[in-house]
């Protein structure tokens, strides 16, 4: 019988939605022929999640919960739990949202034999499904200034976004090799985030994966998917439930700025072009939503 894999840890940043930490948790404790170690990094929330997941899991040695000092960000959050366990030992890290699920009681295991297969691999992924259907979002192109100039409006992400995504339908069942991984679930070696320091916390959400890329890429190394592997996400159900429409695409507009700015040195000009299309956007969304009520008043 093949020895357990002792050797990774799942790190698990929780924000206020406890109870989610810990049924996915207790659903990680389901994976056959690997032992892994969870760390939950609880991102300063305001609600007790700490008391409430440090009493949960008081008596599991498998499962251990720290806090953060402040909650800043998911990159910050990340980084934490990832210094946090620097001298541990652990050859593999899974970084993974509270709000997914796996049915495939072997995919941590089929996830490190993927792994090793690959040359000049930094992380891999399955394919993340939303109900049911595989999402865009399981991975994308790294986007340049126009890119984003596109997806900051409604009317121009609908008619021209659809560059910047892979059409998983031409995908066979082999690794696929892409740019920028989904932030909500992903493996690879602990080795790899010290060699690029760690996530930029210069984000607080949104464009983290993508800074991540362009870091990967620029010593030579490679992401990819595994189709015919696949977990199901909800659809950022934290963002979504703490946060209003307007000022999650504030952050990402945030987001945008930072990674223009420090990575290409983006000019002032180029900025305040973004600024500008934020406001549009915001204008351009309280519209339809106005319209979406006329029409259903009527």
């Amino acid at each position: 019988m093949q020895k357990a894999n002792k050797s990774v840890c799942v790190v698990i940043l929780n924000y206020q939605t406890y109870t989610d930490t810990i049924n996915y948790v207790n659903s990680l404790k389901d994976q056959k022929g690997i032992e892994l170690h969870i760390l939950i990094v609880d991102n300063c929330s305001p609600n007790n999640s700490y008391d409430h997941l440090s009493n949960y899991f008081d008596s599991d040695a498998d499962v251990e919960v720290i806090k953060s000092a402040r909650n800043g960000g998911y990159a910050y959050g990340n980084n934490y739990g990832l210094r946090h366990i620097e001298k541990r030992g652990f050859e593999y890290i899974v970084i993974s949202n509270n709000d997914i699920e796996i049915s495939d009681q072997y995919l941590m295991k089929k996830l490190i034999e993927e792994y090793s297969h690959f040359e000049n691999v930094a992380f891999i992924a399955p394919l993340m499904r939303t109900k049911g259907k595989v999402s865009k979002l399981s991975a994308w192109k790294l986007p340049s200034f126009f890119d984003d100039c596109i997806q900051s409006l409604r009317l121009t992400n609908y008619l021209f976004g659809r560059k910047l995504q892979y059409d998983f339908k031409l995908f066979s069942d082999q690794p696929q090799k892409v740019d920028c991984l989904s932030g909500a679930f992903f493996l690879g070696k602990y080795e790899i985030f010290t060699r690029v320091n760690f996530f930029d916390e210069g984000t607080f959400l949104y464009g983290e994966e993508i800074i991540l890329a362009l870091r990967l890429k620029s010593i030579g190394l490679s992401n990819f998917i595994i189709p015919k592997l696949d977990y199901h996400h909800q659809n950022s159900k934290t963002i979504s439930s703490l946060l209003t429409i307007y000022r999650t695409h504030k952050h990402l507009t945030d987001s945008r700025l930072y990674y223009h700015s420090k990575y290409f040195g983006a000019s002032f000009v180029k900025l305040y072009f973004l600024k500008f299309l934020h406001y549009f956007w915001c204008m351009e969304t309280f519209l339809y939503s106005l319209i979406c009520k006329m029409i259903l008043k009527k």
